[in-house]
């Protein structure tokens, strides 16, 4: 059982704890504690895990904070708590740079000297010496090391790193890391003198969290030459994307593989525009290239193309605000995921044109345009505004309410299919060509627009959303489709269209 402190003892603690201006701060979240607080005194080591309950390893905490640390020890609380605020700051938009900037790791510059089989690394104070590996498939050199961490930096050259950094993922490596070795090096480039890491930052940032002061890496040397760098450049970009989709352990963030994937496309549409004569300037032909001569799979060009028609749709549309960079942030109501499996594929024209770029058949910058309307009266019409995250304990207004509701993902996948009805009707689509191609065609007139708003009224002021909170609530988180529960409740495509039953 474990002993407690008598309340001598516990003055000595506080009087330890006070600062030289006479304020008392909570060991692990820092704010000021006032008489009136509930306080705790806790032990900086877990009295579970061999913590004695004497005074040298005592401190006080405000309570809130010191209920939701379990057995950590008041070291870890204490560190949580900063990366919690730092995450919560920057919107969980977090790479690697903040947590070196969070433990004050101040960077050195280096400098690379290459010598027949070696390569020698100088900060100025300390210099290392690595062997040289050639890596056959890739054409270039490479070395393995055991690197200080003030010489590294992110890799972030149009995204090669563009993964932000997961709390959770974190925080179980961090501690994984205190008791256990980092058994696969992380992976970087050496370029121009400066170590860059782009693959295993979160392995990076757990050992800095531990106050690691190196870490094994691998690092490919980027050639002087501008093309070969370039191509290194893209081989580790698509190695280090499929190694995280389909050969994933844990994967990108679906919208941080759309993004780069978009970048190697102008790329190589640039190379394509050159080479190739204006009558070949198609989507169709452009895939064909990059199956032919740039080796891609066609599954993969595909891919890079619908990248880029949904990343500039998404980009300029009043959607981009609520949509979660990562997957799993449950502080937007969705994710890109979400819109690859719904409202995208209802609205946009995700296949290769034969039309020629920049020609009056060419409707991609209109498309965009027509999302972007589109998008807008979505926004207005389903409540998004009013999308909150639900915090346990905090009481929805009806708004609120409605708003999840509609924007619960199977919900989403419900109702997004009826989109398509509604365009079709506005846009008095008729032909099946027309039906595949949906907002790619010209700029929708003034008069299409209310139809469409009509239509997404009777769809989101549909008296089902606004039930009653209970059994509703519960149908839309158990199940997967929800497509009997519309069916029932009588908000189908036809009342959508019409108004009827």
């Amino acid at each position: 059982m474990t002993r407690q402190l008598t309340n001598h003892e516990k003055q000595i603690v506080r009087e330890q704890q006070v600062a030289c201006d006479g304020s008392l701060k909570c060991f692990i979240s820092g704010e000021i504690i006032n008489d009136d607080d509930d306080v705790e005194y806790d032990h900086l080591l877990a009295y579970s895990k061999g913590g004695e309950t004497d005074i040298p390893n005592i401190r006080i905490v405000l309570k809130k904070y010191n209920r939701r640390k379990g057995n950590q020890s008041l070291y870890d609380a204490r560190d949580n708590f900063k990366l919690e605020r730092l995450f919560e700051q920057k919107k969980n938009d977090i790479k690697l740079q903040d947590i070196l900037e969070l433990k004050t790791v101040e960077h050195k510059n280096t400098h690379a000297m290459i010598e027949n089989d070696t390569v020698t690394i100088d900060d100025g104070n300390e210099k290392r010496s690595f062997r040289l590996f050639r890596d056959g498939i890739l054409g270039v050199d490479y070395f393995y090391g055991k690197i200080p961490i003030s010489w590294l930096e992110n890799d972030d050259q149009e995204g090669l790193q563009p993964r932000v950094i997961d709390f959770k993922r974190l925080i179980v490596i961090r501690d994984h890391l205190k008791d256990h070795p980092q058994l696969a090096p992380s992976i970087g480039r050496l370029v121009d003198h400066r170590l860059k890491l782009f693959d295993g930052q979160h392995k990076l940032a757990g050992q800095v969290l531990n106050n690691a002061l190196e870490i094994d890496v691998k690092f490919y040397i980027s050639p002087k030459e501008e093309e070969k760098a370039k191509k290194l450049f893209d081989n580790l970009m698509i190695t280090n994307l499929e190694a995280h989709s389909k050969l994933k352990q844990v994967p990108f963030y679906t919208s941080t593989l759309l993004d780069r994937l978009s970048v190697i496309y102008k790329e190589h549409l640039d190379e394509f525009l050159l080479c190739k004569p204006s009558e070949c300037h198609t989507e169709r032909m452009f895939v064909h290239y990059l199956v032919t001569e740039k080796q891609h799979p066609k599954r993969e060009a595909v891919e890079m193309l619908r990248s880029a028609i949904m990343k500039s749709s998404l980009e300029n549309s009043a959607l981009l605000t609520y949509v979660a960079e990562a997957s799993k942030d449950a502080s937007y109501p969705m994710t890109i995921d979400l819109l690859k499996k719904s409202i995208f594929p209802a609205t946009l024209y995700l296949e290769p044109s034969t039309a020629r770029f920049n020609t009056r058949e060419d409707h991609r910058d209109s498309e965009i345009d027509n999302f972007k309307e589109f998008a807008h009266i979505l926004v207005q019409e389903s409540f998004l505004d009013k999308w909150v995250p639900n915090v346990k304990g905090q009481p929805l207004t009806n708004a609120q309410l409605k708003a999840r509701r509609i924007w619960h993902k199977g919900s989403v996948l419900t109702w997004a299919p009826y989109l398509k009805s509604v365009l079709m009707f506005a846009l008095q689509i008729a032909t099946n060509s027309e039906r595949e191609q949906m907002l790619y065609r010209p700029e929708m007139k003034e008069e299409q627009k209310p139809i469409i708003k009509a239509c997404l009224q009777r769809l989101f002021n549909h008296n089902m959303w606004d039930e009653p909170a209970g059994d509703l609530d519960s149908l839309l988180v158990s199940a997967k489709k929800q497509n009997d529960l519309f069916e029932r409740k009588g908000l189908t495509e036809k009342y959508v269209m019409t108004g009827g039953t």
